[in-house]
């Protein structure tokens, strides 16, 4: 049998492996044979490659895991991120996107021609250019530190979860232009609410029902985080390799039927 995803010896590395899709991820591309390199704040269950401490709120944290990975890695899955409350705003779009955006293009320069990174963002970032002057401001800074002077800086205009996955659609669609010279690809995928420990402290923002009325997938179900770490790992595999740029909406049309008006739009 053919290996269209071509996972097979190569080189990976996965943040957020400590739970939900993150260690969905992390559990099925060891199954596909990759060398997988985990970093999470909290203990790693997958049997991976190597497991490291990493707190994407902290640069010199970033910096310290990523001088324990490997000098070449194929593949990089964006999947660690804060839900907002009980978390402050600060701290959530750190996590989300600053760190996010320092780990990459940390990593950048060892990803090789033929190589992809995906990350996940969220329904939520839906309404990115609705709010494009704030999220190129934030995205135009040129690195971590700087990121984080301009959030304090600019509190109002960070509300944190929702201003986070607005950063990363934006911020991949952007670098997905400057590294077609180099033949990598970046793409993201933006999943429905999802049966992962972070759904519970949505429920306790915004209340389990009003989620459920608004932003329940059209099917009638959360998703499991199989059914979003498999669609983000066919987008970093060979299968995909024309692939990039993309807004990945895994959400069993939840988007769609909002943007053809069968569905009220809140964001």
């Amino acid at each position: 049998m053919r290996d269209i995803l071509g996972y097979q010896g190569k080189c990976v590395v996965v943040t957020g492996a400590h739970s939900g899709m993150g260690a969905a991820a992390a559990r099925t591309l060891v199954e596909l044979g990759a060398e997988v390199h985990a970093l999470d704040v909290r203990p790693i269950e997958a049997p991976v490659k190597q497991a490291l401490v990493c707190d994407l709120s902290k640069r010199e944290s970033i910096d310290a895991a990523a001088r324990q990975l490997p000098a070449s890695v194929d593949c990089l899955f964006n999947c660690a991120g804060l839900p907002g409350a009980p978390f402050s705003n600060l701290d959530t779009t750190l996590v989300n996107f600053v760190g996010l955006r320092h780990l990459t293009e940390t990593l950048l320069p060892r990803i090789p021609e033929g190589g992809a990174v995906a990350s996940i963002t969220s329904v939520a970032g839906m309404g990115w250019q609705k709010n494009l002057e704030n999220v190129k401001a934030l995205v135009a800074t040129p690195g971590f530190d700087e990121g984080r002077a301009w959030l304090e800086a600019h509190p109002q205009e960070n509300n944190g979860y929702l201003f986070s996955k607005q950063c990363i659609v934006f911020y991949t669609k952007l670098r997905s232009v400057d590294l077609v010279a180099r033949g990598i690809r970046i793409n993201c995928l933006s999943p429905a609410p999802t049966d992962t420990p972070m759904l519970g402290d949505f429920h306790k923002q915004v209340s389990k029902e009003f989620l459920e009325k608004h932003f329940l997938a059209p099917i009638g179900r959360n998703a499991t985080p199989e059914e979003m770490a498999e669609p983000l790992i066919l987008l970093n595999s060979h299968a995909a390799r024309f692939v990039s740029g993309q807004n990945l909406m895994v959400d069993w049309g939840y988007v769609a039927s909002v943007e053809v008006g069968a569905r009220v739009g809140l964001l």
